[in-house]
């Protein structure tokens, strides 16, 4: 029986229609799964083949308020997941000003709707070596005080579960950069990789976890293929996203792990500067298509809340 995967047309002055219009091939092959689209569907059929039986629609009306109408999207999936209606969700890049709720991102808002809070994990993957931020879309001044022994703790046990069930990888190596220049060596104790990352790490190994760290920060992408690491955990985000991206450009998802079920979304922005030039770049999307393709039927048989 073939699952079926929910993909959120979402922010709709984006590009996301011409990575949907970019990516109609990928329907035509013989699939594992079923994907339903949620959206608007007088929008959608302008850009895809409605004949097209692997595609189907289930219609939101967009009216003229976008934040009411990705709003009421979001809702109609969660239903349909809690209901166990649909088994997994992809949602097309959104813009954060139409955030229902006082959420640091997307990543957030999913996980309260499922009362996940504090137990999500976003995973930036490629299936060379994958990135984490222990802290998500929040300030540079706020991640020191942000930044705990627990949800490091959550975040590496996460990406050690999922790891555990990607084919290949029995033990998944995980490195940690430290915070501070040097990882702090050049400071007083009183630092971060003192207080709170390092005794992290100690009780993760005590976990038998294989984990590394701190890596010093500015060589810490070098030690990638030297310790044969599968991902690298960094403490903000800007600190793992920018060299991740540049190595692989749009051949990465992001992926939120700690949730019941799973939850992909292509690894870029909306890009509303690029609609309508034929310009947008649908490789991102492709790879959550694959990824699902791919993994999603042979770890469905385990129990999805310890994987993810």
């Amino acid at each position: 029986m073939k699952k079926t995967i929910l993909i959120l047309t979402s922010d709709p002055l984006s590009i996301n229609y011409e990575i949907i219009k970019k990516s109609q091939n990928f329907f035509k092959k013989k699939l594992h799964n079923k994907y339903l689209f949620v959206g608007d569907q007088k929008d959608l059929c302008n850009n895809i083949k409605k004949d097209n039986k692997l595609i189907d629609f289930l219609n939101v009306k967009r009216g003229t308020n976008t934040k009411v109408y990705l709003k009421k999207c979001f809702e109609l999936a969660f239903k349909l997941l809690k209901n166990k209606e649909a088994d997994g969700l992809i949602n097309l890049p959104l813009n954060k000003r139409f955030l229902p709720g006082n959420y640091a991102g997307f990543t957030e808002y999913i996980a309260d709707a499922f009362n996940k809070k504090g137990k999500e994990t976003m995973l930036l993957y490629n299936q060379n070596f994958s990135v984490c931020p222990n802290t998500t879309h929040i300030k540079i001044k706020d991640v020191s005080r942000n930044l705990n022994q627990k949800k490091i703790i959550t975040n590496i046990t996460n990406i050690d579960n999922f790891y555990k069930n990607i084919p290949g990888v029995k033990r998944p190596m995980i490195g940690v950069m430290g915070l501070n220049p040097h990882s702090g060596m050049d400071f007083e104790k009183n630092t971060e990789e003192n207080s709170v990352i390092n005794p992290a790490i100690k009780k993760l190994i005590k976990n038998k976890i294989r984990v590394i760290g701190p890596l010093v920060p500015d060589v810490a992408f070098n030690e990638v293929n030297k310790k044969k690491i599968n991902c690298l955990v960094g403490h903000y985000h800007d600190q793992v996203l920018p060299t991740f991206k540049y190595i692989h450009k749009f051949d990465a998802i992001n992926i939120t792990l700690g949730l019941p079920f799973l939850r992909i979304s292509p690894d870029h922005g909306t890009a509303s500067n690029l609609r309508n030039k034929n310009l947008a770049n649908p490789e991102s999307f492709i790879a959550a298509l694959k990824f699902f393709e791919k993994h999603y039927k042979k770890i469905w048989k385990k129990n999805l809340v310890k994987i993810f």
